[in-house]
């Protein structure tokens, strides 16, 4: 049995049936990727039941409800434009930025290191002695890029 021939046996039923079980592995398979292939199956098949129209029709109609919802997810569902009260919660680092600290080690050919809390950080920046203060001016993975406080 060819694909055509499944269309022609099926008819409009073809499209809810395929909505059905895209909606179930929308469910079985999480990250809201089926859900707009299985709304556009649902609405080419109600309008299947409707209108008669050719399976090709109902395959560009089909093609074009699935092309509007993925844009249309893409531009409002993603995962960028979720707030959080924390957005640095998994970026330890970048909340040292803009803080000052003491070296608790000298800095030497570039790397030294300061205490933060019960934690010593190394860091990075231009050499300077142990006690020196130095402002976090951003971070690289986990080393803290750093300059002598007061320096713009």
């Amino acid at each position: 049995m060819n694909l055509i021939s499944f269309f022609g046996e099926l008819g409009e039923w073809t499209w809810l049936i395929a909505a059905a079980v895209l909606f179930i592995l929308e469910i079985a398979v999480p990250g809201l990727f089926l859900l707009f292939f299985a709304l556009a199956a649902a609405v080419v098949g109600v309008l299947a039941l409707l209108v008669d129209m050719p399976w090709q029709a109902e395959l560009v109609i089909f093609g074009a409800f699935s092309f509007v919802g993925v844009m249309f997810a893409r531009k409002y569902w993603t995962p960028d434009q979720q707030e959080s009260e924390r957005p640095l919660l998994n970026q330890r680092a970048q909340q040292f930025v803009g803080r000052q600290y003491v070296l608790a080690e000298p800095i030497v050919n570039g790397r030294g290191k300061v205490r933060i809390g019960d934690s010593l950080w190394q860091v990075s920046g231009p050499d300077l002695a142990e006690g020196e203060r130095v402002k976090v001016t951003d971070s690289d993975g986990v080393m803290l890029l750093v300059e002598r406080a007061g320096v713009s």
